[in-house]
């Protein structure tokens, strides 16, 4: 961000502040908005012309009836900006083009069976940015895009540190995209995004202090305290899928180099690979009796169980949630006994956390786009200490 004086900094603050409420509050007013906020009402008149100036808010009818002049309520002109989430897994790309109220403007998806190499899969990232902003009903209003990614991301630098499914490795993405677009562009890894937007309008907008546990084709965690995502020293906090969870016939070597890790068995890639079954045949083999898979899932439950567990007692959440294609598919088998396990194991002074869990598949270019929104209403950290 350019370095900006404390007046200037002061005034965007001010505008962010009122942006958000009008964003968040539906039909509020001038005189609401001077009354949150502590500005004064020539203050509050200021921002709000320059907001709709600028095609930012809109005003409604005049509220009839009330004391007074009747005062007009305000709203984000909301169908006129637009921001685009792609989702990039190791199997595929999907993209959308969303406007501010939600509402799905364009979509799209390109099923990779294998990326050969990292310009491989920029190309096919950009192949998937350019259709979508070529989709967007005007430029002025594409307010950023917004790139979710099964891979270990340092956002703030808006580079890819490694993802082995995607064949990349301290990869610039933002850097390379913005070679062509002059947009807003930032990039998340894939369960840090449920993270944050979880946290700020899902299930886990009570929570202080939050988990976000992915069962999926790997395995990735995301660590919030106080309502601020934890990355770490080298950004790749939250990796709780290569806990040491399997031993004896079942201590399958991983990719991380070392052996045993939760993610050799309870992912649907560990799965595949080291037990040469899907998660579907996995199912059908359980609900069709099979002794060994039953035995199998009984294990799995019980590493997932343990491992979450030491990841409560550690770092204390008042909320886990429990998401991916594994918990979509297996969670009616497993999560009882993770549960009891967790609440079983954890110290009593742990007892009181909330272990929650997502049944329907989670859309990541949704929440790629949103990521967008959210940014595009924040007010950056570094103005909050001016």
């Amino acid at each position: 961000m350019q370095k900006v004086s404390s007046q200037q900094g002061m005034k965007f603050i001010n505008e962010q502040k009122v942006l958000n409420l009008i964003y968040n509050k539906t039909h509020i007013t001038r005189v609401e908005i001077a009354e949150r906020t502590g500005l004064t009402q020539q203050t509050i008149t200021n921002i709000v012309n320059r907001l709709i100036e600028d095609g930012l808010v809109v005003e409604g009818q005049p509220i009839v009836g009330a004391k007074g002049r009747n005062p007009i309520p305000l709203a984000i002109n909301a169908s006129q900006m637009y921001a685009i989430g792609i989702e990039v897994a190791i199997k595929y790309i999907k993209g959308k083009l969303i406007n501010f109220q939600n509402q799905v403007m364009a979509e799209l998806r390109i099923d990779e069976t294998n990326y050969e190499s990292s310009e491989d899969t920029f190309e096919s990232i950009r192949k998937a940015v350019y259709e979508l902003v070529k989709k967007a009903p005007n430029n002025s209003g594409l307010k950023g895009i917004g790139v979710s990614l099964q891979a270990l991301v340092d956002s703030k630098n808006g580079r890819i540190i490694y993802s082995p499914g995607l064949m990349m490795k301290d990869f610039p993405l933002v850097a390379r995209l913005k070679e062509e677009l002059d947009l807003p562009i930032y990039i998340e890894n894939d369960v840090n995004l449920v993270a944050i937007i979880e946290n700020q309008k899902g299930r886990l907008v009570h929570s202080e202090n939050s988990i976000v546990l992915k069962l999926d084709h790997g395995i990735g965690g995301a660590i919030m305290n106080q309502k601020q995502l934890f990355v770490g020293s080298s950004h790749v906090a939250g990796e709780f899928g290569h806990i040491k969870a399997f031993t004896g016939e079942n201590r399958y070597p991983c990719i991380c180099g070392s052996a045993g890790c939760l993610t050799t068995l309870s992912s649907a890639s560990g799965l595949l690979r080291n037990k040469g079954l899907t998660i579907d045949e996995f199912k059908e083999k359980i609900q069709g009796g099979y002794v060994e898979e039953k035995q199998l899932l009984n294990e799995i439950a019980e590493a997932v169980g343990k491992a979450l567990s030491n990841v409560v007692t550690f770092l204390n959440p008042d909320r886990v949630l429990l998401v991916g294609q594994v918990v979509e598919k297996l969670g009616g088998y497993i999560l009882p006994q993770v549960i009891r396990i967790v609440n079983e194991t954890v110290p009593e002074s742990c007892r009181d956390v909330h272990i929650i869990h997502n049944i329907e598949p989670l859309d990541e270019s949704i929440l790629a786009a949103e990521l967008v929104i959210k940014k595009f209403l924040d007010i950056p950290l570094e103005l909050l200490s001016l």
